[in-house]
């Protein structure tokens, strides 16, 4: 099912973050596997939380009444209509969403994505859930294309690019094999961005070695990372060995 223009907006002010405050978790995850929920703030059907009677069936499916949530947080606030009101949730939608977001292909197409597979605002009964409507969505702009990173960032250069995603890789493989955490993949490219202000491969080569410092201590930190050190074995090269040994 395609989104309305105003929902693909929507998708794009969110940043493909949840909405509740302090929560940073994705609703469409590097991988493309949709973990966040589309929500009425004011609901559907009249038995749901924050049901408002006076709105028309096209209001309550506006994005203006619409609010993007992990699975989490979107049972928590319909759980307590009573703490979580509809001005509290607008709140919370006003406060997540951006202005002046570029709508590119890659947004449009996780926007797709996400409501495509979310059932909105699913309340008690799975028999009174809705699809989001399906419409032809035209535009006559032209695509940007994507920049290519410059010679002065990361990914302009093959040999920091290379080695930045081998502990990038890394982290990822250690990470994955603990049994005592949920694992997801887009978390290790959220934490290098909160701390360096860019995508891991748009950060300047002037921090090259504050982010691989970053990354090794991460990995370090792991269980396996952890047993490597005590076993005085190495769980990554350094740069310029892998340099040598992967040419």
């Amino acid at each position: 099912m395609v989104p309305t223009r105003a929902k693909i907006i929507l998708f794009a002010r969110s940043d493909n973050r949840c909405a509740f405050p302090g929560c940073d978790m994705p609703l469409v995850e590097e991988n493309d596997i949709v973990t966040g929920v589309v929500c009425h703030i004011k609901a559907r059907k009249a038995r749901g939380p924050r049901y408002d009677s006076s709105q028309t069936d096209a209001e309550r499916n506006d994005a203006a009444n619409l609010i993007l949530l992990c699975a989490r947080h979107h049972k928590i606030v319909d759980a307590a209509p009573m703490e979580y009101t509809a001005d509290c949730l607008f709140a919370m939608k006003k406060e997540r969403e951006l202005l002046g977001i570029e709508v590119t292909p890659e947004i449009v197409r996780r926007a797709k994505l996400l409501y495509r597979k979310q059932i909105i605002n699913v309340q008690g009964d799975l028999s009174a859930s809705i699809h989001a409507q399906s419409v032809t969505i035209r535009s006559a702009k032209h695509t940007k294309a994507k920049p290519v990173p410059t010679s002065d960032v990361v990914g302009g250069s093959s040999s920091h690019r290379t080695y930045l995603k081998y502990l990038i890789d890394r982290y990822q493989e250690f990470a994955k094999a603990q049994r005592d955490r949920v694992f997801r993949h887009a978390v290790v490219y959220q934490s290098i961005k909160r701390e360096f202000k860019a995508e891991w491969d748009w950060i300047p080569l002037s921090r090259f070695q504050e982010v691989v410092e970053f990354m090794q201590a991460k990995i370090d930190c792991t269980i396996i990372g952890r047993q490597h050190k005590k076993q005085g074995k190495l769980s990554y090269e350094d740069f310029a060995k892998y340099l040598l040994t992967h040419r």
